[in-house]
């Protein structure tokens, strides 16, 4: 399956973990529902509900049964285009996304979003339907990513934030519902993947959404979010270099490495590197 470990692993788990983890496959085996996986996969699980067995069950039982139901491990082998309904490069010109080559300091894919002035859900979904294939491309990119960390044998990814030129007209019933739904696909299908989120070039204005946003994340992913304002570029480009070495940074992201291809320009007044897409 397309979240669990695709190399077997040795669990790095400690002991209390490790009794959570025979505790969790004692109780899905009462429940009928024996279990196979990896002991880092159902540690995930453990961890998502603080090690409570019944409640890691409940949780890993449902995620099971959604896998099951949206034939995930089959279907995440199917072209991106299948899965949004319409050209990837539609999804691209409204919300830039990829995970990059570069790792983080500890290893971790690095994966960036740019949720700023284009990201408009509503042109890019005008109807229920659009909306519910973007929710769904959401589960199918997030296992592109399990097959990117099975590749570096990583448990969780980074995520950057770009936020440049976003205001608050962008926020509608349209994208309140994407947004809710990635965040809900996200806690209960891929637990403790998050390594770590940091939000660049904030405006003002994004503090409202935030207030919004983290009233569907658990303290513990609250806790991994940074969010950096537009008017603090220093600050941006330290967090960044904290994060990951130079050379495993795109050059629009204060690194050395080759700029992320097809992604929105900055003006150089943003305060970090600004050059044309492709520019040396």
């Amino acid at each position: 399956m397309g979240w669990l470990s695709e190399k077997s692993t040795k669990s790095r788990a400690q002991p209390n973990a490790e009794t959570a983890v025979a505790e969790l496959r004692a109780e899905m085996a009462r429940r009928g529902s024996p279990i196979d996986l990896p002991t880092d996969d159902v540690l995930r699980f453990a961890k998502a509900r603080k090690l409570n067995a019944v409640k890691a069950a409940d949780m890993l039982q449902a995620d099971l049964e959604w896998r099951q139901a949206r034939r995930v491990e089959e279907r995440r082998e199917e072209p991106a285009e299948d899965i949004l309904g319409k050209p990837i490069a539609a999804l691209q010109q409204v919300l830039p996304h990829v995970c990059s080559p570069g790792v983080d300091k500890l290893g971790r894919p690095i994966i960036f979003k740019h949720f700023g002035g284009q990201c408009s859900f509503s042109r890019l979904c005008p109807d229920r339907e659009s909306v519910d294939r973007l929710c769904e491309y959401n589960w199918w990119v997030n296992e592109q990513y399990c097959k990117r960390l099975a590749a570096l044998g990583a448990e969780q990814w980074v995520v950057v934030i770009d936020a440049k030129g976003w205001q608050p007209g962008l926020i509608d019933r349209t994208a309140l519902r994407v947004l809710k739904s990635m965040a809900d696909t996200d806690a209960d299908h891929y637990p403790e993947r998050l390594g770590g989120l940091v939000v660049l070039n904030a405006p003002a204005s994004l503090a409202l959404v935030w207030r919004i946003v983290k009233t569907w994340l658990d303290e513990k992913t609250k806790a991994k979010v940074d969010i950096i304002s537009s008017s603090d570029p220093k600050r941006a480009t330290e967090r960044l270099h904290g994060l990951a070495a130079p050379d495993q940074l795109p050059e629009q992201y204060a690194g050395t490495a080759p700029p992320l291809e097809a992604w929105p320009i900055w003006p150089a007044k943003s305060g970090l590197p600004s050059k044309p897409n492709g520019a040396r």
